[in-house]
């Protein structure tokens, strides 16, 4: 009597358990459905930032402007902690002017066009603090004033070596802050001008992933 009255208790409790488990199975499988899809739709990330240009190795002591960069970025590898991305950045500056006490000048202002493809590795992107560093090359495209009247420019392969670290404010909205270095050609202002030169650009803005 008593082992029939337990095999009952048991079977009642069994019928009890399995839609209070198959609910929780449900909303398990619902939530990595979920996070799945967010990952996915996270995978492009693009970025505008504002700042400075300058030049870290120019004898003349040229170079400082203002500066603007824009960048997209996709996805192509993933784990938990690390994210590896194709990236093409886009960097310009304003007019940036050499010493007017250094003669002779072929040209008195200079802007700057870098646009270096390369790949973006970024660690612990779901964290609200992101670190990354990039590595790319491609053009470097100077316009020069000259001092007569007209302009001038010139084109030169350029390597991009930066990092930057970004803070998540929204689910999808990031502050961004960035330095890249773009190790180019000269402008050719000036026959003091080194052959190559590091052009630095320093800039903060935001960056939205979708």
């Amino acid at each position: 009597m008593n082992n029939a009255k337990g095999k009952s208790l048991f079977t009642a409790g069994q019928t009890h358990f399995r839609p209070a488990i198959a609910r929780r199975i449900a909303l398990l499988v619902m939530l990595i459905t979920l996070l799945g899809a967010v990952a996915q739709a996270q995978k492009n990330d693009l970025g505008v930032t504002f700042g400075g240009y300058f030049t870290a190795d120019n004898p003349l002591s040229a170079g400082t402007a203002f500066a603007i960069e824009g960048s997209y970025a996709r996805q192509i590898f993933h784990v938990p902690a690390l994210q590896f991305s194709v990236e093409l950045p886009v960097a310009g500056s304003f007019d940036s002017f050499a010493p007017s006490s250094i003669i002779p000048l072929i040209g008195n202002s200079y802007t700057a066009l870098f646009i270096t493809p390369g790949v973006r590795a970024r660690l612990a992107p779901s964290f609200f603090l992101s670190p990354y560093v990039a590595v790319g090359a491609g053009l470097a495209h100077f316009n020069n004033s000259l001092t007569g009247g007209g302009s001038s420019s010139n084109n030169s392969f350029a390597a991009d070596f930066g990092g930057g670290l970004d803070l998540k404010i929204f689910p999808h909205v990031s502050l961004r802050a960035e330095v890249r270095d773009f190790y180019s050609g000269s402008p050719g202002l000036n026959p003091l001008f080194v052959q190559r030169q590091n052009n630095l650009v320093v800039t903060g803005g935001v960056g939205i992933r979708f």
